[in-house]
């Protein structure tokens, strides 16, 4: 690293004082390793290197990448194809190795949502899109959905060492579970996905009554950044954070209604910092309608069990959203309809989540949820990079 970093200020190409910064904390990382440290040096090292390897690794993947294409005169179509693969792969072993070793809830909390933007976020930044081949593979890095499929694995592997969950169990719905609570369930999401992608009412009286399909659009960049959000959030709301806080909760009455509310709280969270190219008052309300969201999405997982199917259906709702809209972000200004919209969307779910929680309903997504926390499961197969 400290050898590209040299090469790269000698041709005064950007990111040189990422590679010596990364250069110092890797040799570190070698001392700590080599000598036996404090404790709470040792916690520290953990903390900086959960922090500062996922940027390094980022950066170095997008340098080595592009020097190839770019000195050895390679065709970047193939290029791509290999690297790309490898950056899917390439945070895995950190996580499982040294993120596995976080104990705190805090910190179980904090670094997923660190990783969910280091590894989505910063690669299409940081890698030119001149050097990405066809537009496709730049169209990949820029929505964010290569790094989807890395925060998947990433998190699979933390979690795993944490005695966590699969993203996901083997269907053993038994006494309690009913297809037709299933279906209903489904079937309500589907009406909200549906009103709220082809409604076209402008006023509170016809908003849910008003429907045209004429504005649907859909081309590569929605579907891609849908893609993204579906798979990068689901892994990093209901797949990471919903299992971790099942877990701090275990031992409370109301472990499941708490992290439900919580993950949900942090899944419309997430959606501030849509700020950046968003207005204000837009921003507020995509947040709050993202709660109400959160909370049906992870009572389909939990009732189920399977992150999939939660992936599926936030990957439709975005998709055929952006498709109808024409944007991937919310511009101007919410109107009263949209607010009245908002209020019955937050009212609808929280509906829904009730009757979820009444009932044998309950007691399925009680059974999935301690099998979600680990228990009963075969930790021998856990991901090991030793």
């Amino acid at each position: 690293m400290a050898v590209i970093g040299g090469w790269e200020f000698y041709h005064h190409l950007p990111f040189v004082p990422w590679m010596i910064i990364m250069a110092v904390i890797l040799m570190l990382a070698l001392v700590a390793e080599a000598y036996a440290l404090p404790r709470w040096l040792q916690a520290v090292n953990r903390w900086i290197q959960c922090l500062i390897q996922p940027i390094i690794l980022v950066v170095v993947w997008a340098i080595m990448t592009r020097e190839i294409i770019v000195r050895l005169q390679l065709p970047p179509r193939g290029v791509m194809v290999i690297t790309m693969t490898y950056y899917v792969v390439m945070f895995a072993p950190m996580a499982g190795i040294i993120g596995g070793q976080l104990q705190w809830t805090l910190a179980r909390l904090f670094y997923p949502f660190w990783w969910f933007t280091i590894v989505t976020g910063i690669v299409g930044v940081i890698y030119p899109a001149k050097f990405a081949g066809p537009h496709l593979f730049a169209l990949i890095l820029q929505t964010g959905a290569l790094g989807a499929l890395a925060l998947f694995l990433m998190m699979v592997a933390a979690m795993r060492a944490w005695h966590l969950s699969w993203p996901g169990i083997n269907p053993q719905f038994g006494r309690g579970f009913s297809w037709l609570s299933l279906a209903i369930l489904l079937g309500l999401g589907g009406i909200f996905i549906f009103i709220n992608a082809f409604s076209s009412g402008d006023s509170v009286k016809n908003i849910l009554t008003s429907y045209s399909f004429a504005n649907f659009h859909p081309n590569r960049e929605y579907l891609l950044t849908a893609f993204e959000a579906g798979v990068a959030e689901e892994t990093l709301c209901r797949f990471g954070l919903l299992g971790v806080c099942l877990y701090a909760l275990r031992n409370f009455r109301w472990q499941i209604l708490g992290a439900v509310l919580l993950t949900s709280a942090l899944f419309g969270a997430l959606h501030l910092g849509n700020l950046v190219e968003q207005p204000l008052a837009i921003t507020i309300l995509q947040t709050i309608s993202a709660f109400g969201m959160g909370l049906y999405f992870a009572v389909v997982y939990l009732y189920t069990g399977q992150l999939w199917l939660a992936m599926l259906l936030h990957f439709l709702l975005d998709w055929l959203a952006f498709s109808t809209s024409g944007s991937t972000a919310m511009m101007g200004n919410p109107t009263l309809a949209d607010w009245y919209l908002l209020a019955v969307e937050v009212l609808f779910f929280t509906g829904i989540t009730i009757w979820m929680f009444l009932g044998d309903r309950y007691q399925v997504m009680e059974r999935h949820a301690r099998r979600l926390t680990g228990e009963n499961q075969r930790f021998g197969y856990r991901l090991t990079f030793e």
